[in-house]
């Protein structure tokens, strides 16, 4: 009965912990071989919005996700989110059958930490989770990203 309560105690504790920062900036490393500039901003305590845009030279995209977030302990945070993802593609070998334009429109799922550094306002981030596109052909992937932003004043 003490461990319960004790478990219970830490998780209640925990709970009441804020979010680090409000609002951060930076980059976004992902597995598909494109660096994508970032930004992450706390509606709540518990829930953020993070945008991310990036691409190459035939190649767009803009990624969305609404978090929800956590205190794992001390100055790292676990989340999980879900989100939108929107793309313009043109000849690009992703796609290997295009020369034209084409739309491209998905979703995302991700589960991530991330750590604030405590006597710097920089943020470090690791996230992975599936992703569907359903748009121009219904595929399903694995994604997975680095994170580096800068906390905002």
């Amino acid at each position: 009965m003490k461990h319960i309560i004790l478990l219970f105690s830490l998780f209640f504790t925990f709970s009441f912990f804020a979010q680090p920062y409000k609002k951060a900036v930076g980059l976004r490393f992902a597995n598909i071989g494109f660096t994508q500039l970032n930004a992450k901003y706390f509606l709540t305590e518990e829930n953020a919005v993070e945008l991310s845009l990036g691409g190459n030279a035939n190649y767009v995209w803009i990624q969305g996700n609404y978090e929800w977030q956590q205190p794992l302990f001390d100055d790292v945070h676990y989340y999980i989110g879900v989100g939108p993802g929107f793309g313009i593609v043109s000849g690009n070998p992703i796609l290997g059958n295009s020369s034209t334009n084409r739309l491209m429109l998905g979703v995302n799922g991700v589960a991530g930490v991330e750590y604030k550094l405590p006597d710097y306002p920089f943020t470090f981030a690791f996230e992975s989770g599936p992703y569907l596109q359903v748009i121009p052909s219904l595929k399903l992937g694995w994604n997975f990203g680095l994170a580096a932003r800068y906390v905002l004043p």
